[in-house]
């Protein structure tokens, strides 16, 4: 009976994934090792390096969520460096001048990153006027914790940890703990 379970549990997942391959927009670089199924949408470019790793099948929310990556605009881009992990229900969403993740990173699940407002925030221009945008940058060895946002021009230096449930936002050195709504740098790491 077991596995008959993990046998029809296995062509489901299959299934999942294929599913959104076909609702995709766009084409991406690169060849994922996809456990979770992967949405792409834009007109940008979308890399993944080489080993990097998107969802797992035992991991949490793995039956309703997938991977989000959309570069909306034609200059937008969002690039994965080599052997990255990414948890389960992970968006990336690039408007403006890029999302840019290094190797060896480990992003947690439900992590989102924004490099842009998506609207100006005076309420008179809040509909057609031009939001600001930021580059983000996560160098290489970063731990990135479970349920945190990071925001427009953010860069977290190399080695460092965020911890769960963080915001993002802003420049942060090598080697330290970042955490907290607003994220602040908590102790170096040695």
């Amino acid at each position: 009976m077991i596995l008959f379970a993990k046998i029809i549990q296995h062509i489901y997942a299959c299934i999942r994934r294929l599913h959104f391959t076909f609702l995709s927009e766009v084409s991406y670089e690169g060849k994922p090792i996809k456990g979770a199924p992967l949405l792409t949408y834009g007109k940008g470019r979308i890399h993944f390096g080489s080993g990097v790793r998107i969802g797992w099948i035992r991991g949490k929310s793995f039956w309703n969520s997938y991977i989000f990556c959309d570069a909306r605009e034609s200059t937008s881009q969002i690039f994965f460096g080599n052997e990255t992990w990414i948890g389960n229900d992970f968006s990336a969403v690039s408007e403006g001048p890029g999302i840019f993740i290094g190797e060896r990173v480990l992003i947690g699940t439900h992590v989102d990153i924004y490099d842009s407002d998506f609207h100006p925030l005076s309420p008179e221009n809040r509909l057609g006027g031009e939001p600001k945008k930021g580059a983000v940058t996560i160098q290489d060895n970063v731990w990135i914790g479970n349920r945190v946002t990071i925001l427009k021009g953010t860069t977290i230096g190399a080695h460092s940890v965020v911890a769960a449930g963080s915001v993002v936002s802003g420049t942060f050195p090598e080697r330290v703990l970042i955490g907290g709504v607003p994220a602040r740098v908590i102790r170096s790491l040695e």
